[in-house]
């Protein structure tokens, strides 16, 4: 791995670990609205859901595994996500949440960079790494919801399966470990953008 890059992806995941609340995931969203068509296009309008999900699809298309394994893969990070909505609803809110969505962006990009790794463990490792940080994306609406949520993770759920989608298909079709700098430059963006 190319030392420049790995420190300037250090540096971006520190900072963004150590400043206010830039992320603010959710702005221009109805936050009272936990119906299914907000569930839906929330991962579509959530600049920072949209970067992770298609990320992870990447990372997922990336990998020379079954579809069977692929498939398993997706469905755990459906399940993070999901266990992330349910124990947000719960456990209400925490400081970590924001800083971990935005690490996570930048985590995903590093991630994306270690799959072409030929070690298994180190790539499998990523795996974790990267389902791990859905939680965080599912975790801050969770915190949101004031009540009834199965409408708005239904349908967060569709989209966010679509969005794998659409990544596994360019990490197929990209099949380069520099996507990642790609993912990474996007996310920078987002943040000067916030």
């Amino acid at each position: 791995m190319n030392f420049k890059y790995a420190t300037g992806l250090t540096t971006l995941t520190i900072a963004s670990l150590t400043t206010p609340t830039l992320a603010l995931a959710h702005p221009g969203h109805d936050h009272g609205s936990h119906s299914l068509v907000s569930g839906l296009t929330h991962p579509v309008t959530g600049v920072d859901h949209l970067i992770m999900l298609v990320a992870f699809g990447m990372l997922i298309g990336a990998l020379s595994y079954s579809n069977k394994v692929k498939s398993a893969l997706v469905g755990g990070g459906l399940v993070s996500l999901m266990a992330g909505l349910l124990v947000g609803q719960a456990m209400g809110f925490s400081v970590v949440v924001e800083p971990a969505i935005i690490a996570s962006l930048f985590v995903v990009s590093l991630c994306l960079w270690h799959v072409f790794s030929p070690s298994t463990t180190k790539v499998n490792s990523v795996l974790a790494v990267s389902i791990g940080f859905l939680f965080f994306h599912g975790y801050a609406h969770g915190v949101e919801a004031a009540s009834g949520l199965a409408q708005f993770a239904a349908g967060m759920g569709v989209s966010a399966l679509g969005l794998m989608g659409v990544g596994y298909v360019a990490g197929k079709a990209l099949y380069s470990k520099w996507a990642s700098l790609g993912v990474a430059s996007l996310s920078a963006l987002f943040l000067m953008a916030a």
